[in-house]
């Protein structure tokens, strides 16, 4: 399923989260950065990957972890790595934030991944980056 297959629930949802996040995305194209740390839109957006995944029938974890990867860099792009890694501290470490809206968003999330909820949510807890450089 590597192949072209893999390659297209990537960019489904790499372009389900620009659309959801095009709102608060600067000229750079870079979102705001307190979304790095903020335990309840990363649970959100590893939630609709996972589900998606599974509406799609895509069930080897590694397949899972490739297009969670692919959608992380798309919202994140340098700064993947470092918001993956504290996702999975959160998920390992039971962070009540964290678990309660991937409860949320995977109970939201279908497969044509409309995710005007988030973006609701996300305009409401975030300002629209600025793309400031110092």
């Amino acid at each position: 399923m590597f192949g072209i297959g893999l390659g297209k629930h990537k960019r489904k949802l790499e372009q389900a989260f620009e659309k959801c996040f095009w709102p608060l995305i600067d000229e750079l194209g870079n979102v705001p950065i307190p979304m790095q740390t903020d335990p309840a839109i990363n649970a959100s957006i590893l939630a609709v990957c996972e589900k998606y995944a599974e509406l799609q029938n895509v069930t080897k974890p590694n397949d899972i972890a490739l297009i969670s990867d692919a959608a992380f860099e798309e919202v994140y792009r340098m700064e993947s790595v470092n918001v993956q890694e504290r996702v999975d501290t959160w998920k390992n470490s039971s962070n009540d934030d964290f678990t309660q809206a991937y409860e949320v968003a995977k109970d939201k999330t279908t497969a044509d991944l409309d995710l005007a909820w988030l973006t609701t949510y996300a305009k409401e807890n975030f300002d629209q980056a600025t793309g400031l450089m110092l």
